[in-house]
């Protein structure tokens, strides 16, 4: 659909522009959008260590590499080590239990209901530090970073946590995805979870 000339000076008489400040052509039609949608029961939940599992409910294939959507049921006890993401952006809804987020702010639980920002470069660890599982729902821009949870569940098949070489060949994947996951140190005065 496009915009006439006489829509915009409507327009612009209802705001109170003038006329004058209105563009002489008309407005190019808008490009063809796709809704993208998964139902969470047309997505198993995939194992990976600690006692986790995601679903990878919307791939960045599916938005042109603009995002992707992952949730993640994160075991008790589980706790990422300080990182960083200097190319993409986290936001998590929490929709079960009680992430514990560590940051340059200081170490905070979020609730069931709470929604958290990471910015890229932003210094981080995040875990589950109670008796219950945490249900997560993970937006990452752009999109990409999906690919580390499925090459971690693919680890987990054949190295469990716990066995000698786990820790050498969970180092190895995370540095596969250099691109996307960089180690940081804690900010000063806090400990490495």
């Amino acid at each position: 659909m496009t915009i006439t000339r006489t829509a915009l000076v409507w327009a612009a008489v209802a705001t109170g522009l003038t006329a004058t400040a209105l563009p002489a052509q008309a407005l190019p039609p808008a490009t063809a959008a796709k809704v993208v949608a998964r139902a969470a029961s047309e997505v198993a939940a995939v194992p990976y260590d600690a006692g986790s599992s995601y679903r990878l409910l919307v791939p960045g294939e599916a938005t042109g590499g603009r995002y992707s959507v992952i949730e993640l049921t994160e075991g008790p006890g589980y706790q990422t080590p300080w990182h960083r993401h200097d190319t993409m952006e986290e936001r998590y809804y929490v929709a079960e239990g009680t992430l514990t987020v560590s940051g340059a702010e200081g170490v905070r639980d979020y609730p069931a209901g709470s929604y958290i920002t990471i910015p890229a470069g932003a210094a981080h660890a995040q875990g589950n530090r109670t008796q219950q599982p945490v249900k997560l729902l993970l937006t990452i821009t752009p999109g990409g970073f999906e690919q580390f949870f499925v090459d971690r569940a693919e680890l987990y098949k054949t190295v469990k946590r716990g066995d000698p070489d786990f820790q050498e060949r969970m180092t190895g994947l995370a540095m596969r995805h250099g691109r996307w996951l960089q180690p940081a140190e804690p900010p000063p005065g806090m400990s490495t979870p």
